[in-house]
């Protein structure tokens, strides 16, 4: 393998064009297969593969990538592509590649095949989605946010007849470029790529070399960022108040909604956690404004109520429904009603610690490692429920082993973010669906069943109300409009808010860090400014420009 021509201490001259941003995660571990979730290394995904669309939270409108045209009608969806979209080894792209892609995503269950009965290849740069059902549009849009131009016949159509585990293992080290960037090299140290002359928009790519840096977690980020030479941007990092104060003037954060955050999984098999009152004993214990307080309020938030839709889409979506919803206490401890619910369902306090005859409450409470902040919140909720008479003691696991545990079901109740993150978050079929469903552990949390099965819970203002959680949450999918998908979400919600399949305590802004001391970068208010993430897309539109 190559050695890195630019990883050599990182200490580049002022005038190169060396573009060096901070990653935590040993690149040598790490591929470009995009379906090979656990190992893919998603910020050079980002470097080599060109979107389809992307959404800025700026404007909250969708910008077109290697998509030319998109057109929604009823239940056909035209991809159109761009003329000049090329692989770096000067291949044209066409539609043929898009027909592998395709048939893969049905393979390994990927969303998008949740709507579609089939899909029809018009010509060499033309497609179109043939919907099963009317379809929000943007359910669509929010969707193909998440396609990137990642698959070439010639490579890819090998898994086409093969037992899709061997494609979900496979790890694609050397790939086919469509994006800014053609990979060059990796070691411990760095990956390593060079500008893809091919690129459609190869006019706007100011930089010789990219560098996409190793540090071993956030603090060695930090350490960068504050003395200010060693790394031009952090594309997402955690950075509390005190560390801000220690950086140069030149180190500017960019605040991007994230949908996502730190939340409670558990198990439902578990004899516990399996059990709603024990679920809602949790909630109302955790002090969730303590946690933001402890790990940082200034890009942190409590969700209002834990019901499955991002904090601040909720008043939207809910409505005057939005009174009714039990808070679970944002900014105390209510261990009262907690008590009141452990013993109604058989618990008793024994020397301290809550228990029935299948124990106590309790288990190895998993969060992984490297994020400092994750550390912190885990360590703050730990406290509150042992404090009450939980049993819980804190497991800090590497990032895969921490998804293992929970694909495996080996797990009581542990640390996971609550919402699927990124633009599609905004609407509520994502994050309501993700935690029935929770596809990145594979149902791990064993709520599928229940989730496909009528279920009876408190309604609201008395009396019961019978749902199908799954079948409610698809027909937010179904709508044509807002207005018409509102009534299921705020159903789904009060089941999601009552039933608790998973529990959101904390949602947050990115913090994506990036330098002007060297580069251009867009004004706060532009169109480009808040889109996910800004050293490849402002790299994409021209925005991000040598300046030394």
């Amino acid at each position: 393998m190559a050695m890195l021509s630019g990883c050599t201490g990182g200490n580049q001259s002022s005038d190169s064009a060396t573009f060096r941003n901070a990653y935590t995660g040993n690149p040598v571990d790490l591929h470009f297969n995009t379906s090979g979730i656990q190992n893919y290394a998603w910020p050079a995904g980002r470097a080599v593969f060109a979107p389809f669309l992307k959404y800025s939270f700026n404007k909250e409108k969708f910008l077109l990538g290697a998509l030319k045209d998109l057109q929604i009608n009823d239940k056909e969806v035209t991809l159109t592509f761009r003329d000049d979209l090329t692989w770096d080894n000067g291949d044209d792209w066409t539609t043929e590649d898009l027909d592998v892609q395709l048939q893969l995503a049905k393979k390994t269950g990927t969303s998008l095949w949740g709507y579609l009965d089939d899909y029809k290849i018009v010509d060499k740069k033309t497609a179109r989605l043939l919907l099963s059902n009317t379809t929000n549009p943007q359910i669509i849009k929010f969707e193909l946010t998440n396609f990137f131009v990642d698959t070439k016949k010639e490579t890819h159509e090998k898994f086409l007849d093969k037992d899709v585990s061997e494609f979900l293992q496979w790890a694609w080290e050397d790939p086919v470029a469509s994006g800014m960037f053609s990979f060059v090299s990796k070691d411990k140290q760095a990956f390593e790529f060079e500008p893809n002359p091919e690129f459609y928009n190869a006019d706007n790519v100011d930089i010789d070399t990219y560098l996409l840096q190793s540090f071993g977690g956030n603090t060695a980020q930090h350490q960068a960022l504050v003395s200010g030479d060693k790394i031009d941007a952090a594309t997402s990092l955690f950075v509390p108040p005190e560390i801000v104060d220690q950086f140069k003037d030149h180190v500017v954060e960019v605040n991007i909604p994230a949908k996502w955050g730190y939340g409670v999984v558990f198990n439902h098999d578990d004899p516990h956690f399996g059990k709603r009152a024990v679920r809602q004993a949790v909630a109302h214990v955790i002090n969730r404004q303590a946690i933001v307080d402890n790990a940082g309020p200034r890009s942190k938030f409590v969700s209002q109520t834990p019901c499955g839709i991002a904090p601040k889409d909720q008043e939207y979506w809910l409505g005057d429904w939005m009174s009714d919803f039990e808070t679970y206490g944002p900014k105390s401890s209510q261990t009262q009603k907690a008590t009141k619910l452990l013993q109604d369902a058989g618990y008793s306090k024994q020397n301290g610690k809550w228990q029935s005859s299948d124990g106590t409450i309790g288990g190895e409470y998993y969060s992984p490692a490297g994020w400092s902040d994750w550390t912190t919140m885990t360590s703050t909720v730990v406290d509150q429920l042992n404090n009450f008479g939980f049993d819980f003691s804190i497991s800090t696991l590497p990032t895969n082993d921490w998804f293992s545990h929970y694909s495996n079901s080996n797990f009581t109740m542990g640390s996971l973010y609550w919402l699927p993150g990124g633009s599609r978050s905004t609407f509520p079929y994502f994050p309501l669906r993700y935690q029935l469903w929770e596809e990145e552990i594979g149902g791990g949390h064993n709520y599928r069943e229940k989730a496909e099965s009528e279920q009876t819970i408190p309604g609201r203002g008395g009396g019961e109300m019978t749902i199908t959680p799954l079948e409610e949450t698809e027909k937010i999918a179904q709508q044509p409009s807002d207005d018409k998908s509102r009534p299921f979400v705020q159903r789904a919600a009060w089941h999601s808010h009552i039933e608790l399949p998973f529990l959101g305590l904390v949602s947050k802004y990115e913090q994506s860090w990036m330098t002007n001391d060297n580069w251009t970068i867009p004004p706060k208010e532009n169109v480009n400014r808040r889109v996910k993430w800004p050293p490849y897309w402002w790299t994409h539109e021209g925005e991000l420009q040598h300046d030394a």
